[in-house]
């Protein structure tokens, strides 16, 4: 195959359009060449750096070395081909993020030295008697016991809740764990609920659950793994929803500058209510609140990986438009983002990790049509 033929190929095998046969093609393309050199004579400079596959493989793994939730499977064979794949035709990108609409030429933004660094496991658990415990700067082993409830930091850096006593007592102390901008943690609740917390976000919970349901308070970005209990529902609240779930995996999205509160079911059943309506939802499907009425509507999601994309360390877009892509990125790299100029009303879709500096970061978002500069410590989206 010639380097044209080899990139339209290319192209719909990861746009998933390729027939059999020509996934056959590009497979045994990429088996050709696995571990080889690629000299900048194969492609245009403005599509390879010269990168060999080797390189590729060790950083891929690297960046994907995050805490996942446990039933959620990311990484098929097919897509850790597809994404080397991919980032040898994207000058060394990580991973493909295209913009929707058309071919814009690569420009790459020039970034002046900056403080700006990606979030990582950051939080504050404020206990029940007022105090607080700084999580990323605490030592592993037993935080406190309250009232027969033991708060653990594991070694993988987790916040566990084990329940050695009597319920009803400590019931009634309440907890809250809540991210900086820049901050995410993992928690495991008394009843064995895992909890993920995106940046700017928080959940407050009863060191254990008594009585005969099981109520926690969120904001920002958080997601569920609830622990089956037919007898003891779980009721997520927020400040414009009340979400009824017996066992289920679901991701709230709360933030207060996002148009509408959106909650996506992945797995089992939850229970929506809003005022006086109520809805049902099944796998695949998310409820949004907001807007003028402020009723619930729903739609079906195509790409759920996208939804917890952040949970496996990616930002992950589904055509979203570029305040919403922005909106991201500033809260995990806790920044001000700022427009130079009218905003473009185009749609977004592709990932990236969330563990590259601020410099990578732009050089990617280049990639998309999106051309950003930094000063002082804030991100500037200049018109191209």
């Amino acid at each position: 195959m010639n380097t044209e033929e080899i990139k339209y190929l290319l192209k719909k095998y990861n746009d998933q359009t390729a027939s059999p046969q020509e996934k056959k093609l590009i497979e045994e393309w990429y088996e050709h060449v696995n571990g080889e050199e690629l000299q900048p004579s194969e492609f245009s400079e403005t599509e390879i750096k010269s990168q060999s596959f080797s390189n590729i493989q060790s950083r891929i793994k690297a960046h994907a070395n995050v805490k996942k939730p446990k039933q959620i499977k990311l990484f098929s064979a097919w897509f850790f081909r597809a994404a080397i794949v991919l980032i040898t035709l994207s000058a060394g990108l990580y991973l493909y993020l295209k913009q929707t609409e058309s071919n814009v030429p690569v420009i790459i933004s020039k970034v002046n030295k900056t403080e700006i660094i990606p979030g990582g496991d950051n939080a504050i658990l404020s206990l029940a008697d007022g105090s607080k415990v700084v999580l990323n700067k605490t030592a592993d082993g037993q935080i406190a016991d309250q009232s027969g409830v033991k708060i653990i930091k594991t070694k993988s850096g987790e916040l566990l809740y084990r329940f050695v006593g009597d319920p009803n007592a400590s019931a009634t102390a309440m907890n809250t764990v809540s991210t900086p901008r820049g901050g995410q943690y993992h928690l495991i609740l008394a009843d064995g609920t895992e909890v993920w917390l995106n940046a700017a976000s928080s959940v407050k919970f009863p060191a254990a659950f008594a009585g005969n349901e099981r109520k926690v308070e969120v904001t920002g970005e958080v997601y569920f793994e609830v622990s089956k209990n037919k007898a003891k529902p779980f009721i997520v609240h927020t400040d414009q929803s009340d979400i009824k779930v017996l066992g289920t995996h679901f991701n709230v999205n709360t933030y207060d500058d996002e148009e509408y509160q959106r909650t996506t079911l992945l797995e089992g059943s939850i229970e929506m209510k809003t005022g006086n309506q109520k809805v049902l939802l099944t796998p695949g499907q998310q409820a949004n609140i907001g807007g003028k009425s402020g009723a619930i509507k729903i739609r079906e999601i195509d790409d759920l990986e996208a939804v917890i994309g952040w949970t496996n360390g990616y930002f992950q877009f589904e055509k979203s438009d570029l305040q919403s892509v922005m909106r991201q990125v500033s809260r995990w790299y806790n920044t001000t983002v700022n427009y130079n100029g009218t905003i473009p009303a185009k749609q977004y879709t592709g990932k990236i990790p969330r563990s590259v500096n601020v410099a990578k970061l732009i050089e990617m978002l280049s990639y998309t049509g999106i051309h950003c500069s930094v000063e002082h410590n804030e991100i500037t989206v200049n018109p191209r």
